[in-house]
């Protein structure tokens, strides 16, 4: 019995005569793969440390082959750490390269589009609610995905903020209303809802942070979710806050549901006046029961967060992107 560690998704125990392939698909993970007799070479990666026997070769992670270990025949003589292509830890979602379609952009207020993208047919991809795509030939705009995978759907769903504060954003809208199909590479983040959770959810969302709060507001009605489900929405201005474009109305599919918009210049009859964050502050009567999901800007979703800590909300409670693209500095002083 062995240790094999894959990097920094996790670590699988593989039993005597048994091969890594073997061991790490009944842990849950996923190798690329189309053979378990050396043939196809697609599960071949790296070992980086320890030693594995290929038949009645031992190879060590510093002798020369060992970035070409083929771990459907690979057995492990040691604790090993090793490295395949596209391998994916247990409920990760393996990330594809395409060209997707443009099959529909839409205004939705004076800064925002939504833009509908589509799957190539027959392609079979799914995400989680509340992850992200990259788009463009370089890959480097960053957009969540606004609604949910449905089976057998090729629909992708992205919101647009393009204005003065985000110029490159403005170029990509005029790129995508040029060309017929766009790069993309997808599904990714590490902030989603899939399985239904066991506490109380609230979305608090500044302009186009709502987006990745959509997909996952469908997913909670995929799942005919019953508790209940807040979300806050703000924005300087009421045409700040544009249309949800819901598929279908969350205040018939969901028991409990309910939406504040919070506005600070000027709001209508119905509407918090003051910040997103506020207005969901002064609604909260137990700190600890909700799990938040927070989408924005780093500094607005950083602001909230402080908010949210002070009001006595668990930090572990906390969720956002943003916590993983744009950490905090720590504060060091001497």
């Amino acid at each position: 019995m062995a240790e094999i560690r894959v990097g920094n998704k996790g670590h699988f125990v593989v039993n005597s005569g048994e091969t890594i392939l073997e061991a790490g698909l009944r842990a849950g993970f996923g190798f690329p793969r189309a053979c378990r007799n050396g043939n196809c070479g697609r599960c071949a990666g790296r070992l980086k440390s320890g030693e594995v026997r290929l038949g009645n070769t031992l190879l060590r992670a510093e002798d020369t082959g060992s970035d070409q270990v083929l771990y459907c025949v690979a057995t492990a003589n040691t604790d090993c750490e090793i490295d395949a292509a596209m391998i994916t830890a247990p409920g990760e979602l393996p990330v594809a390269s395409l060209r997707c379609q443009i099959a529909a952009i839409q205004p939705l207020n004076h800064n925002v589009s939504a833009v509908t993208l589509r799957l190539p047919a027959g392609q079979k991809l799914n995400w989680y609610a509340g992850q992200y795509l990259l788009l463009g030939e370089q890959q480097d705009a960053a957009f969540s995905i606004a609604n949910a995978a449905t089976d057998g759907g090729r629909d992708i769903l992205l919101h647009i903020r393009h204005d003065a504060d985000n110029l490159s954003a403005v170029e990509l809208m005029t790129q995508l209303q040029q060309q017929s199909t766009v790069a993309t590479m997808l599904p990714l983040g590490n902030r989603w809802i899939d399985q239904a959770p066991s506490q109380p959810v609230w979305f608090i969302c500044g302009s186009t942070g709502f987006a990745p709060a959509r997909a996952m507001i469908e997913r909670l009605m995929q799942l005919n979710y019953s508790l209940p489900v807040r979300l806050f929405r703000g924005g300087r201005r009421v045409d700040d806050i544009y249309p949800p474009q819901w598929s279908s109305d969350p205040l018939l599919t969901l028991k409990d549901f309910q939406e504040v918009l919070a506005v600070n210049e000027a709001p209508m009859s119905g509407q918090f006046h003051g910040m997103v964050h506020e207005a969901a502050i002064k609604a909260l009567q137990d700190p600890t029961a909700p799990l938040f999901h927070v989408g924005g800007s780093p500094a607005m979703v950083w602001a909230v967060f402080d908010g949210l800590v002070d009001a006595g909300v668990p930090p572990h409670h906390i969720h956002s992107d943003v916590f993983d693209y744009a950490p905090r500095e720590p504060n060091i002083s001497g």
